[in-house]
């Protein structure tokens, strides 16, 4: 009796034997980081904004111009996200320069030595963005607090979570063809500094999710194959 075997050739449609992880590509850490950078932009811009009109009073005795951000648009990628975290950053330090002045021209009165930034410097990473919008957030807020420099204080604080990296990367650099439901095989060639080993790879549209067991920081090391049947 004569058998035959058929065989099946998987496609390969993406791999790669030794690629750095990059806390850049960092899924849990970019999606936090737009929640409040995005909660920051709307309740900064309104706490700017808030000044006395007339014979409407408000939290300022005048408009702050050069303290407006350039846009309050949420950012929807790494790119958007830095663009809008060093315009915070800038414009909420001019502004808190001025409550700390002892004779301020938009805030009340003078609130002493304010509540400064720990850096002002450009962040140029997801990780120094995460960093500086947690910071902001914890300035700004007691800076909106005070009523002091303001005529009543805390109308325009963000509750949104601190931003935080996560455990999973997405790589989606050369993976145009993957398609969900395409196979994934991966090893870790070095466990960098987290010393993380492997917990998933799931392919997605254009994408593949690689999720360790904790975060695999900028030097860990992979090599991955997808295939498609």
């Amino acid at each position: 009796m004569t058998h035959s075997r058929k065989r099946y050739q998987k496609i390969i449609l993406a791999m790669e034997d030794a690629l750095t992880t990059s806390r850049d590509t960092n899924i849990a850490g970019l999606a936090s980081a737009i929640a409040l950078c995005s909660s920051l932009l709307t309740k900064y811009a309104a706490h700017v904004a808030d000044v006395t009109v007339g014979e409407e009073t408000g939290e300022h005795k005048a408009l702050h111009t050069a303290g407006q951000l350039a846009s309050t648009v949420a950012p929807l990628n790494l790119t958007e996200l830095l663009t809008r975290v060093n315009d915070l950053t800038a414009k909420y330090t001019l502004h808190n320069t001025d409550a700390a002045a002892a004779t301020p021209t938009y805030h009340q009165a003078d609130v002493g030595a304010g509540n400064a930034l720990v850096a002002t410097t450009t962040v140029t990473t997801l990780s120094g963005a995460i960093t500086r919008l947690n910071d902001i957030k914890a300035k700004y807020n007691l800076h909106d607090a005070d009523t002091t420099g303001h005529t009543t204080g805390a109308k325009y604080a963000t509750a949104v979570d601190n931003a935080a990296l996560g455990t999973a990367i997405r790589i989606s650099a050369g993976m145009e063809q993957v398609r969900i439901g395409d196979t994934v095989s991966w090893a870790i060639l070095n466990d960098g500094t987290g010393n993380v080993t492997g917990v998933s790879a799931v392919a997605g549209d254009g994408y593949v999710d690689f999720t360790f067991s904790a975060d695999p920081q900028d030097d860990a090391i992979i090599s991955y194959c997808v295939a498609a049947d």
